[in-house]
């Protein structure tokens, strides 16, 4: 197995697209919650160094460090309070002092913690692909195959909303996680991915499946329900 330590994000992302069969990015959590899994006999790009752990505020936006982990966000009182709640939803104190932001998102979970609750806000993701560095909105890149390294996230400091999951247990699956910021209403669904849109008309756009957390019936309800009673 073979370590690269890039010196930039982009040297990073041209390592990564070089080595594309063989390597994955190296970044917090994954230190020891992926070894033994998918990144087993890969190489490792390590991403620990590049000074993408940090939160800042430039006038009304937060930036926020893909390297930070959910406790980091859980903890902080410029995050808005429903986005910190949302960091929450992973019960296990000891994954969320390892888990980052950018592995939570890069996954592209359909029961993420936070794919709900960033999406409902408007969040932007500063992002670096070899051709250089470029922004996104967080729904259209966890709705498509983007391969950029996210750098940080982008959110209005001031950013009010709300987010609700739906799961038999606290440290289980969540089913459903419904959020609203605003305007915006987006919907993460187990086996049914995300959606979000201007109305709670949303929860008509996936096809729900029957699963270990409940019946496509079940989920559906869930997800009407939440949007109805504003949670």
């Amino acid at each position: 197995m073979k370590i690269y330590h890039p010196q930039t994000p982009l040297e990073a992302v041209k390592l990564r697209k070089e080595n594309a069969e063989t390597a994955v990015y190296l970044a917090g959590g994954t230190d020891d919650l992926r070894l033994g899994g998918s990144a087993a006999g890969k190489d490792l790009i390590d991403i620990n160094g590049l000074g993408m752990d940090k939160l800042e505020v430039q006038g009304d936006d937060l930036f926020i460090g893909s390297r930070c982990t959910l406790q980091d966000l859980a903890s902080c009182d410029l995050v808005p309070e429903f986005i910190r709640e949302a960091a929450l939803f992973c019960a296990s104190l000891a994954r969320r002092n390892a888990a980052t932001i950018g592995g939570n998102l890069g996954l592209r979970r359909d029961d993420s913690y936070l794919a709900a609750a960033l999406t409902a806000a408007d969040t932007v993701l500063e992002c670096i692909t070899p051709h250089g560095e470029q922004e996104k909105k967080i729904g259209e890149y966890l709705q498509s195959n983007c391969k950029a390294l996210i750098m940080a996230v982008r959110i209005n400091k001031n950013r009010s909303g709300w987010v609700k999951r739906f799961g038999n247990t606290a440290a289980s699956h969540a089913a459903v996680i419904a959020a609203q910021s605003e305007n915006i209403y987006a919907l993460s669904v187990h086996g049914s991915g995300l959606a979000y849109g201007d109305s709670p008309a949303i929860t008509e756009q996936l096809s729900y499946t029957d699963d270990i957390t409940g019946s496509a019936a079940y989920k559906k309800y869930l997800a009407e329900t939440a949007f109805t009673l504003r949670r």
